[in-house]
């Protein structure tokens, strides 16, 4: 585990010094993130998992920032280390009154509120939004499982413009966000659990602000999912249209974020559908005392019988106290009823996050 956990603590202690220097626009910012976390369930079964990772900036000047963040994790459901660069990219942002920004690479996900809380220090709860690693049953016959979007950083580019009151975007991408794709994933066939084949997808998007703390956005991907071959009775590539709604609103110590996925699939059987939604907020108690919680769920179909609807159900509420500025503790019950089951499994959980920039 220290092989692999040491280029990144390289990078923490040589940061510390450069901070305590004079005090100066930096040309390199530096923050890291990290989390372990102990989950339970009704049977006494228990999980841990470690996150760590650094966001690194680099400013060449002229508005040209390269940006990478490297990030180690140790799965929960089997143990494994897992290794991967999510965001590897060059970007140009110009300010004003109508700010410009274009940017290039291993880019963050254009799809979604979900993926902004990958960072533990930016997830008000401790479990993830289901949408992003739970599997549905494959609308396909025999073919891979999908995500109702998936937590991806995909390769592409991403232009977006946006004022005080409205913002709008338009990118290409390499990957399916319905698909989890890894920058280091194993290159074989993804039934043998490797990545899935590359699809160009475009994403066009845009929100618009009311008032200070108040957004609403939507967007529209369009793009292949699915490859010739990857089910014995697709003869052809299969294409998908993925639409979002996303609400965020902030006031008075209280934050709520909320999205509506709906995804549309070509399959051998025509077009196939799921949808899924999930609702969070966060509340400020005290100046250490937080709650927060989530719930949500998605609805898909058998893929061989129309009409037959599985849903999956999940609630948590989390409790949390700010040790100091850096480091949080959390605790938090969660609720969980997967596809094709009436019972509920019970997780009971406690994690402690700590976020800190450097310089």
């Amino acid at each position: 585990m220290w092989n692999r956990l040491a280029p990144w603590m390289l990078v923490l202690l040589t940061a510390a010094p450069s901070a305590a220097q004079q005090a100066k626009a930096s040309v390199l910012s530096v923050d890291t993130s990290a989390s372990v976390d102990f989950t339970t369930d009704g049977n006494g079964n228990d999980v841990k998992g470690v996150f760590l990772d650094t966001l690194i900036v680099g400013d060449f000047g002229r508005n040209v920032q390269a940006i990478v963040r490297p990030q180690v994790q140790r799965l929960a459901n089997n143990g494994e280390w897992n290794r991967q660069i999510w965001v590897a990219e060059m970007r140009y942002e110009r300010p004003g009154r109508v700010a410009f920004r274009v940017e290039g690479g291993y880019i963050p996900s254009p799809v979604g509120l979900a993926n902004l809380t990958l960072r533990p220090h930016m997830n008000p709860t401790i479990a993830q939004p289901a949408e992003l690693f739970t599997s549905i049953p494959s609308l396909e016959v025999r073919g891979p499982r999908v995500n109702l979007l998936s937590g991806i950083y995909p390769l592409g580019a991403q232009a977006t413009a946006s004022a005080t009151r409205w913002d709008a975007r338009v990118a290409v991408i390499d990957t399916s966000p319905l698909r989890l794709r890894r920058v280091f994933g194993d290159p074989n066939p993804p039934l043998f659990g490797g990545n899935p084949p590359r699809f160009t997808n475009v994403v066009i998007g845009g929100g618009v602000t009311p008032f200070v703390g108040f957004r609403v956005g939507a967007a529209l991907t369009h793009g292949g999912w699915l490859r010739a071959g990857e089910s014995p009775t697709l003869t052809a590539d299969r294409s998908a249209n993925i639409v979002n709604v996303e609400m965020e609103l902030a006031f008075r110590h209280t934050s709520l974020t909320s999205e509506i996925v709906y995804d549309a699939l070509d399959t051998s059987l025509g077009t196939r559908s799921t949808s899924g939604w999930y609702v969070q907020g966060a509340q400020t108690l005290a100046p250490r005392w937080f709650i927060a919680g989530r719930a949500e769920r998605i609805q898909t179909t058998l893929p061989t019988i129309v009409g037959i609807e599985q849903n999956f159900t999940s609630t948590e509420q989390a409790l949390g106290y700010r040790l100091t500025p850096e480091i949080a503790l959390r605790v938090s019950h969660r609720m969980r009823q997967t596809f094709g089951r009436d019972a509920w499994d019970h997780f009971g959980a406690v994690s402690i996050v700590w976020y800190r920039r450097w310089m």
